[in-house]
């Protein structure tokens, strides 16, 4: 259970972290700064800086990792956004 009392929806286990994150949509602009909030082995969830027009479909580099994904917008409140991973 989570917060509030509903059940938790996710199959995996979120990780809270401090990462900086980078995501370029497609085709590629300009790059946008963000904090990665959480972490699982199927999503994320960001924080950006300032109210931004995030991409449906976006890469997500992690500079600090040396990692990098291709991720899908899932929702949003304004503040937080959850993606899922893709192929």
């Amino acid at each position: 259970m989570r917060h509030g009392g509903l059940p938790e929806r996710r199959s995996c286990e979120r990780f809270r972290t401090d990462l900086e994150g980078i995501v370029t949509g497609y085709p590629p602009h300009q790059p946008i700064p963000c904090m990665i909030w959480d972490l699982s082995e199927k999503g994320v969830r960001l924080i950006f800086p300032e109210f931004t027009d995030v991409p449906v479909q976006f890469q997500l580099t992690i500079p600090s990792q040396g990692a990098r994904a291709n991720v899908h917008l899932v929702w949003t409140d304004g503040h937080f956004y959850g993606a899922k991973f893709i192929d």
